[in-house]
């Protein structure tokens, strides 16, 4: 069990296309299991939580029950997540299920999105001075959200939460990209690095709007903008000898198919 600093996050490269990520495998297949962190009081409650941390609910904790429970009778050869204590503590829970355990290390590159000031204020509040920041009535919320969507995009959409921090510390979309792209070399450099021929498994730990980030590195025509459910498994796979990855499920929770 190790813990990785993010220093090794690029900094000034740009960011690899999804080819270029799967070209790092060597060829070998490999398949990405990741999963979304236990419900915390912070979702529960509505409230900003990227960087910050809150505790895992009761519910949460079954979700982590039952997310372990399905991926029991799989082999991970690797595991890697985000070092906040909410990821922690659900890859802690999955690993305790596998037998044998895989490495696992932790890691800031697989961090939520750092909201600066806005960390740990009520979700309405920040998304209503977008509204306005974007010159719509707040009790036109919903709609002003989607459209806003519409016009500057989900990266657009951050960026305007980053540009009203007042901290300074907030990332900004390309920023998180590049964080992302850092993270899959990463991962993916170490898969190929397994002894062996045979398919690479690899168990991936993070956050909900990070997720979505890492997906779109990998399958930017395939990821859809949804909200992945606590303790849900996105599946990515990279066949072995081909350049391609593969969505193959997003989203499961634990009983689904």
């Amino acid at each position: 069990m190790t813990d990785q600093p993010a220093e090794t996050a690029q900094t000034d490269a740009e960011q690899h296309l999804p080819e270029e990520l799967a070209a790092l495998a060597g060829g070998r297949a490999v398949r990405l299991r990741i999963v979304r962190h236990a419900e915390t009081e912070h979702n529960v409650n509505h409230v900003l939580q990227g960087v910050s941390d809150s505790p895992i609910t009761a519910s949460g904790r079954e979700q982590i029950a039952a997310v372990a429970e399905r991926l029991s009778t799989e082999r991970f050869d690797l595991a890697f997540s985000s070092d906040l204590q909410r990821t922690r503590t659900t890859a802690e829970g999955i690993l305790a299920a596998l037998e044998p355990q895989p490495p696992v290390e932790f890691t800031e590159l697989l961090r939520e999105w750092n909201f600066g000031s806005h960390e740990e204020r009520p979700a309405a509040d920040v998304w209503g001075e977008v509204i306005v920041e974007h010159g719509f009535e707040v009790d036109r919320e919903l709609s002003a959200l989607r459209t806003i969507g519409e016009q500057v995009g989900w990266r657009g959409l951050f960026d305007t939460i980053a540009r009203l921090d007042s901290s300074g510390q907030a990332e900004q979309a390309a920023g998180t990209v590049l964080r992302a792209d850092a993270a899959l070399e990463h991962i993916v450099g170490a898969a190929a690095a397994v002894p062996g021929e045979g398919q690479v498994e690899v168990l991936v730990v993070s956050h909900g709007g990070f997720i979505t980030s890492l997906l779109r590195q990998l399958v930017p025509e395939l990821t859809p903008d949804v909200i992945l459910p606590n303790c849900s498994i996105t599946t990515v796979s990279l066949p072995a000898g081909t350049l391609v990855w593969q969505l193959d499920a997003i989203g499961q929770v634990a009983g689904e198919r």
